[in-house]
């Protein structure tokens, strides 16, 4: 018999979560992490909570339930769980005012706390912006926040060993043995290990780790680059998304800077430290949208990594062809990792699909491609 009911294949904050839902429900549970638990994608993110961009419909209540979500446990967890409340503010260009609007609009019309407050209310809320005086009003999404993601990752893992969890750092798990439709063990560097059943939760890494075992998974690895400053003189307290740029607060008192536009310039194999050049770009648009920034410098450049499902669509449920192995992938991890971790433990512990999950499930790809070559 195996020594663990369940083995969870990374521990970013979406690994994290499950680890403590499963932990919560009574599974003896092994979590295993190539690094150290939140240093990949979920400490290289701009960790924005929120479902303003999340199309379609379905996709867009699946993050706001995520963001119900993080506030429940920050409630459970006490104390400081790296989770941040504040809203996020939004303004745009003359060129992308009409885009603004329609979104805003869309979105109050699904119930999500989003409206227009004045350019004064807006530099009232945060006194160091620099807002034109061509902007009259300000996008304003209330219940948003952000996340300190290794801190939180600390405190589900934490909570997860006083119930028995184990968790194993620095341990890669090389590949799968399977045994016909089942994970019989996993393969690491230190050897085999045995479990009931097996959760990947490996975010870019998806499709490499799969297609080793002959499954193949359409998802993607999107770079993207961010910059960490120095402690300004006056802080930002909440998130900020202005035209070229946008910024929050970091968890070591700096801001933490990036730009889509600016994204394109790296790439999966970019090293932090030739990024510099592009990270200075980002310094100098947050110097003209928030005044406390001009005094700043820089002093960290991160490269995150974020797996990108072929539909944009997050990625939960069983394994094709596996029977007892589960997989969760998405480019909103943080967002969405504490529901998809409660969702994925209650399935796995429970036997008993979740119909929150249904729209994305992994099986899918296999009916687009039929659907595609029909």
């Amino acid at each position: 018999m195996p020594g663990y009911d369940i083995a969870v294949i990374g521990v970013g904050i979406v690994g994290a979560s499950a680890v403590y839902a499963l932990s919560q429900a009574g599974a003896r549970v092994l979590a295993l992490d190539a690094g150290a638990a939140g240093a990949g994608t979920s400490g290289n993110s701009f960790a924005w909570v929120n479902s303003v961009q999340k199309e379609p419909e379905v996709y867009h209540r699946l993050n706001a339930e995520g963001m119900a979500a993080h506030r429940r446990l920050a409630c459970d967890l006490g104390g400081e769980s790296g989770y941040h409340e504040g809203g996020s503010l939004e303004w745009a260009a003359a060129d992308g005012e009409g885009a603004l609007r329609a979104r805003v609009e869309r979105l109050s019309g699904l119930g999500y706390p989003a409206r227009w407050i004045s350019r004064a209310e807006a530099l009232k809320m945060e006194e160091g912006l620099t807002i034109p005086t061509s902007v009259s009003d300000v996008a304003f999404y209330e219940a948003d926040g952000w996340l300190d993601a290794p801190r939180m990752i600390g405190r589900l893992l934490a909570a997860a060993r006083a119930r028995g969890a184990e968790v194993r750092e620095q341990t890669r798990v090389r590949s799968l043995r399977r045994d016909g439709d089942r994970v019989a063990a996993l393969l690491t560097d230190t050897g085999e290990v045995s479990a009931g059943s097996v959760l990947l939760c490996v975010g870019p890494a998806t499709r490499a780790f799969l297609g080793a075992v002959g499954i193949g998974m359409p998802i993607d690895r999107m770079a993207g680059l961010l910059a960490v400053t120095s402690r300004p003189a006056r802080s930002l307290g909440r998130v900020v998304h202005a035209p070229g740029v946008h910024l929050r607060p970091d968890a070591s008192g700096g801001l933490l800077l990036g730009a889509r536009d600016l994204d394109g310039r790296v790439t999966d194999t970019t090293v932090p430290a030739s990024a510099a050049d592009t990270a200075a770009v980002l310094l100098e648009r947050a110097a003209r949208v928030f005044e406390p920034a001009r005094d700043v410098r820089l002093v960290e450049c991160r490269i995150g990594v974020r797996p990108m499902p072929a539909d944009n669509q997050t990625v939960a449920g069983r394994i094709p062809g596996l029977g007892n192995a589960w997989m969760l992938a998405t480019h909103s991890g943080v967002t969405l990792g504490p529901l998809l971790g409660r969702l994925i433990a209650d399935e796995i512990v429970g036997g008993a699909p979740s119909a929150t999950l249904a729209p994305f499930r992994p099986e899918r790809f296999a009916a687009m491609a039929a659907a595609r070559a029909g």
